[in-house]
């Protein structure tokens, strides 16, 4: 009846892209065998023998799950014989083992590996295995997983090829990742360059960089899911929480490029290419959504009674007027009220003459009228000038407006979003330092 135990590990390497598990332990076999009994006394008081292997009885208990070239990779060292019968053997190997691996909760992630061992053509009746357990004085700490407990199994299996019964112990070690390194070089980076994503909508839509930005991010975040990637082995079963974070980033990512493209459009939209502002898009973007997010509309009040009124005559819009306001400052103010002025004296200078019938034969008055009338033509194409110059001024500062209220709300949502994808994603991890 063989005492089978793992003596002693003293380091391993988990080959995560092919879901191997690579140890460097010692093994040790204790087994009783009645032929190799003496009397020391007999024999000058020896009580132990060292021979090499091979050349009495062992019991042939390999590795099942083995994927080493060599299959049985350890080492034929000497076994020691003592007196009474008892037999001991401690081959050290380096053992490379299949470990199934459960990637969802990368790299916050517990795994299970085992090292299944039983005779190759010994059942039950004749060899018996009995479970020992781990020693691991000799452990050297491993910089990516901790040991979390070992457990030792003994199970016995009928094959289809023969009927007897056949045991088998199973050494299964339970291994936590530790997510410093995956914190510190993957997730802040990526963090960081999120950061980006947010700041791009204060950037400035004349500087001609904020599409720019939002694309070079996408690309960096391509980058981490590359990385990933070549950590992780090429499996269907599940995708891991750490790729679920950057595929998040991603479409987040893409998400802030187009909404910057629908703001750099409104930017440099004008009533040359573009048709005056509708009502909802003006309400909602040149009213409502500035006081709300309290951002001040220049040369206008803006404020919930301007609001109200807007909202209450929003049918009596002119459709003529190309800005979504009447606004009436600077030049065009002055310019409209001279040519006014000028129209309502010309007016009535005009009536006077078709009134008094000696004005009409007087020449040189007609000569005179017939001069303030090009006077007037004149300044009233002046007028109309100005009045559609700074028409259009106040029609391309309103749709300016509008995108940098869009590039606000871009901001705001979009910084509302990092965050609760982050933190979703934070709470579903089963831990986040080891």
């Amino acid at each position: 009846m063989p005492n089978y135990k793992i003596q002693s590990i003293n380091n391993f390497f988990q080959n995560e892209k092919e879901e191997q598990l690579e140890v460097n332990m010692w093994l040790k076999y204790q087994w009783m065998d009645e032929n190799l009994k003496w009397d020391p006394e007999q024999y000058e008081n020896v009580t132990t023998l060292v021979q090499p292997a091979g050349t009495t009885w062992q019991p042939d208990v390999l590795l099942y799950n083995s994927v080493d070239n060599a299959f049985d990779s350890t080492y034929k060292v000497n076994q020691i014989s003592n007196s009474d019968g008892t037999q001991e053997w401690m081959p050290p190997g380096i053992f490379r083992v299949s470990c199934k691996l459960d990637i969802y909760w990368f790299p916050f992630d517990v795994q299970q590996c085992f090292f299944k061992f039983g005779s190759w053509t010994f059942d039950a009746s004749k060899l018996n295995l009995v479970a020992g357990d781990f020693d691991m004085t000799e452990f050297i700490p491993n910089g990516e997983w901790i040991i979390e407990s070992t457990i030792v199994n003994r199970s016995e299996k009928t094959y289809s090829c023969c009927p007897e019964i056949y045991p088998d112990l199973s050494f299964t070690m339970v291994l936590k990742r530790r997510t410093l390194y995956y914190a510190f070089n993957l997730i802040m980076p990526c963090m960081l360059t999120m950061l980006l994503v947010v700041l791009g909508f204060a950037l400035s839509a004349e500087s001609g960089e904020k599409i720019g930005l939002q694309i070079t991010v996408s690309l960096a975040i391509c980058i981490f899911l590359t990385i990933m990637n070549e950590m992780t082995p090429q499996t269907s079963e599940s995708v891991p929480l750490l790729g679920v974070f950057f595929q998040s980033c991603m479409v987040i990512s893409v998400l802030a490029t187009t909404f910057t493209v629908y703001i750099q459009s409104f930017h440099f939209r004008c009533h040359q290419n573009h048709h005056r502002m509708g009502f909802w898009m003006r309400w909602l973007l040149l009213e409502w959504a500035p006081w709300l997010l309290r951002m001040k509309l220049p040369k206008r009040e803006n404020n919930w009674k301007t609001i109200k009124t807007s909202w209450i005559e929003r049918a009596d819009s002119d459709e003529e007027t190309k800005t979504a306001f009447d606004y009436q400052d600077g030049t065009a103010k002055m310019i409209t009220n001279m040519g006014a002025a000028m129209k309502e004296n010309f007016d009535n200078l005009v009536f006077q003459v078709h009134v008094n019938a000696d004005v009409k034969r007087d020449l040189g008055l007609t000569k005179r009228l017939e001069t303030l009338n090009r006077i007037y033509e004149h300044v009233k194409m002046i007028r109309e000038n100005g009045d559609d110059g700074e028409e259009d001024q106040h029609v391309a500062h309103e749709w300016r407006f509008a995108a940098i209220v869009v590039d606000r709300i871009g901001l705001l949502s979009f910084t509302a979003l990092i965050i609760v994808t982050s933190a979703i994603l934070s709470l579903r991890a089963p831990y986040l330092f080891a």
